[in-house]
């Protein structure tokens, strides 16, 4: 109903389930799960939760005094009535004062006398910590923070509380909203370090538990250099100059190579120090321990693979490579754990698996790679083979890398920073990763279909900064795009006992991943429809139907709650980038849980998608995505918001929930729009300027609980807004006396 408060009935399976062995509930109180913050005065916030029935919603604006420690939000001033703009049994939408400044909110819900717990909106809300040595930090090195409302518009705090004496204070640099950098003391003191958090608005109540991370001096390694031209004589290092030289032979040194890697395994680690010149090698690199590759500079040393004069992989004059099949390549060139290579330039040959395979504390700086033979490519066939498998604790940075098929496979703990990387299948595919910072690097498709992804599993993940764009323009399919991924369980439970859930059923897992399997130690259980639906767990041990997660559930499912069991994927952050030529930008094709996309620009792309789906029987649920400050140009791009649900008969509710589009620009040279369809319940889109006059907002299929407000359509003399779902939704025309930082120009009648 256009303009009203709109409320619809709970939809559960059609066929009923037997549940039994639930623990007694206690009296209803409303229970919040999840708002929507980041968010400014005048804006809709929504609430998911449980036992909102005839509810109302007070706020109140938290004082701005300097934070001295942790605190409780005790002294919340007077409570203010809030206007609620839809509602349901499960969420609620309602407006900020328009008239209040900035800062940290607080609201709760009541039912009578019945009130839940105070929520802070725009609180530091921190999701991972990350060091210089990944899991830990060293003295003098740096500490990262992530997630959200991290910074408002004073300088952040972050607190470092030991386990005996006098906590650290220090101001952050704050490059967004989300991410947090700190300089640690050189004389910090080691040990095990509490983090808390603060944006500078809210008081103390304000103060947010980041988490622990243990401080501790950085390793040593032997800075003893092997000089790999010794092995040759005085003279060598003035013939390996003449090497530069183009179309000059390049000359074997394997022996010396070798014998230098020797010398410092036998060392513990060191340098193994390239002279300016041209390098090459028939063998594979065992790289020891502590050992750096470290030349001269990038344009001077080239470590060259091969057996031909020209060719790397010995093909003819013609510049052609051999024959598929001749060549019998190593699995890995370069491999080994605890090393790094700096300075230098790598030529790897066409028929490679894994040019280089890094375990823990990796360190790739100011490197230039390059695939011999790539024009030979098979036009037909997306290549393969990939430049670097990166265990934990890594570092890529500042280096410039053309990748046949995959660049860098990321696992925890990692940076990949400044790079440039093109590549023809993926540039760095995030599936598997967590804790990894992807910031200010151009990444470039080589290929029509390549693309960038997060398949099935991966969290904790910055992706910042970067540049991401296709070289076949308008053929491309290169996206940024969550990956359908798999469930082991979706129905209902039979009991529940504080953190131990018995499923009512045999779980079903997909051959490539049975009971066993390491996938399985990061899924979630998530409460997907009937009571607490929207709430999700860490899942910390299973067998058979017992699964137990980390913490209890707010609210205590019953026999209406429906769960579904998926690796998470999910708690990324897309910020500050720019897509070029995508076909998806995308938060969920599949699972994707608390994902924000904020700032970023799409040129010539089809889709800013979040997508929930089924796929052969597996329910993947998409909720608490928020796209932020976002900009379409050039083209016809869709903010689709959508929902399938292909197979499940008996299933009648939403597997997409709680989607917001604030502040977003479509430009005058993208005439696209908004679509929320599907199997999809609550949507907001707010205070988006539409500057095309083909721009629309279109409201079809299942989508439930959508409300559209102070949207701007600055090209039409009314706003466009159709499909069979609008007469349901909740739709405030745009006045110029709400607050909108964006729409700037006329007001629409």
């Amino acid at each position: 109903m256009i303009g009203k408060t709109s409320a619809w009935p709970l939809r559960v399976l059609a066929a009923p389930l037997l549940v039994i062995g639930f623990s007694t509930l206690a009296l209803a109180t409303p229970q919040v799960f999840w708002a929507s913050d980041p968010v400014q005065p005048g804006e809709t916030v929504l609430l998911q939760g449980c036992d909102f029935a005839a509810a109302t919603v007070e706020v109140a604006r938290l004082d701005d005094s300097l934070p001295r420690g942790p605190g409780r939000a005790t002294d919340i001033p007077p409570w203010t009535a809030a206007s609620i703009l839809q509602a349901s049994d499960c969420s609620l939408k309602f407006a900020l004062p328009a008239d209040w400044k900035p800062g940290v909110f607080a609201c709760r819900v009541k039912v009578r006398q019945a009130a839940s717990a105070a929520v802070l909106l725009n609180a530091p809300d921190p999701w991972w910590i990350q060091g210089d040595e990944g899991g830990q930090a060293t003295p003098g090195g740096w500490l990262r923070v992530f997630g959200k409302s991290l910074r408002i518009s004073r300088p952040s705090i972050v607190r470092l509380e030991p386990e005996r004496g006098e906590p650290t204070t220090l101001e952050a640099d704050a490059p967004d909203g989300y991410s947090l950098r700190l300089n640690l003391p050189a004389d910090l003191k080691t040990g095990r370090y509490t983090l808390r958090v603060h944006n500078g608005f809210g008081g103390d109540a304000a103060w947010r538990l980041a988490g622990t991370i243990k401080v501790a001096p950085s390793p040593e390694w032997p800075k003893k250099v092997f000089n790999v031209l010794e092995f040759y004589g005085k003279n060598a290092e003035a013939d390996m100059r003449k090497t530069l030289i183009k179309y000059q032979p390049i000359p074997d040194r394997t022996e010396g190579i070798q014998a230098a890697l020797k010398k410092a395994k036998a060392n513990g680690g060191g340098i193994v120090y390239f002279p300016p010149g041209r390098y090459g090698t028939k063998t594979p690199l065992d790289v020891p321990p502590r050992t750096v590759l470290k030349g001269e500079a990038t344009g001077l040393v080239v470590l060259w693979w091969g057996a031909g004069r020209f060719n790397l992989d010995g093909g003819g004059e013609a510049g052609l490579a051999r024959k598929s099949g001749e060549n019998r390549l190593p699995e890995n060139l370069i491999a080994g754990r605890e090393f790094g290579i700096e300075d230098m330039s790598l030529y790897f040959p066409l028929d490679h698996q894994t040019c280089i395979a890094a375990g823990d504390r990796f360190r790739m700086r100011r490197v230039r790679v390059r695939i011999d033979h790539y024009w030979t490519m098979d036009g037909n066939k997306r290549p393969e083979g990939t430049i670097a498998r990166l265990g934990n604790n890594f570092e890529v940075s500042d280096c410039d890398i053309v990748a046949k098929g995959t660049g860098l496979v990321p696992g925890q703990y990692g940076v990949i920073a400044r790079n440039r990387i093109l590549a023809g299948k993926t540039n760095c595919p995030l599936g598997g990763a967590r804790e990894v910072i992807v910031e200010n690097n151009h990444l470039v498709s080589m290929y029509p279909t390549a693309y960038m992804n997060i398949a099935g599993v991966g969290r904790n993940l910055y992706f910042a900064g970067n540049c991401q764009e296709a070289l076949q323009a308008h053929q491309a399919d290169y996206s940024f795009t969550f990956d359908a991924g798999c469930a082991a369980y979706f129905g209902a439970i039979s009991a529940i006992d504080g953190t131990r859930l018995s499923l009512a059923a045999d779980p079903t897992y997909p051959p490539w991943a049975s009971e066993k399997s390491d996938l399985w130690k990061t899924a979630i259980v998530c409460l997907q429809e009937g009571r607490g639906a929207g709430q999700w767990r860490y899942v910390v041990a299973h067998h058979g139907r017992h699964w137990d997660v980390e913490t209890p559930f707010a609210c205590t499912p019953d026999a209406s709650s429906i769960v579904t069991i998926v690796p998470m994927n999910g708690r990324v952050l897309v910020v500050g980038n720019r897509f070029e030529d995508a076909n998806w930008v995308n938060a969920g094709y599949g699972t994707s849980i608390e994902v924000v996309y904020a700032a970023n620009r799409l040129y010539r792309c089809a889709q800013l998608l979040n997508y929930g789906l089924t796929s052969r029987g597996n329910f993947q649920p998409s909720w608490y995505v928020q796209y932020l400050d976002n900009e379409s140009h050039e083209g016809n791009t869709m903010l689709d918001t959508a929902g399938s649900i292909r197979d499940l008969k008996d299933f009648s509710g939403a597997i997409t929930r709680c989607t917001i589009h604030r502040r977003h620009l479509v430009a005058a040279d993208n005439c696209g729009g908004v679509g929320i369809s599907g199997r999809t319940r609550d949507v907001v889109v707010e205070g988006c300027v539409f500057r095309h006059p083909a721009n629309l907002i279109r409201v079809e299929g299942d989508a439930q609980g959508v409300v559209l407000r102070n949207n701007c359509f600055e090209a039409t003399s009314a706003p466009h807004y159709e499909g069979n779902r609008l007469r349901d939704a909740v739709v405030i025309p745009y006045t110029a006396s709400r607050n909108d930082s964006n729409a700037t120009s006329k007001e629409n009648p």
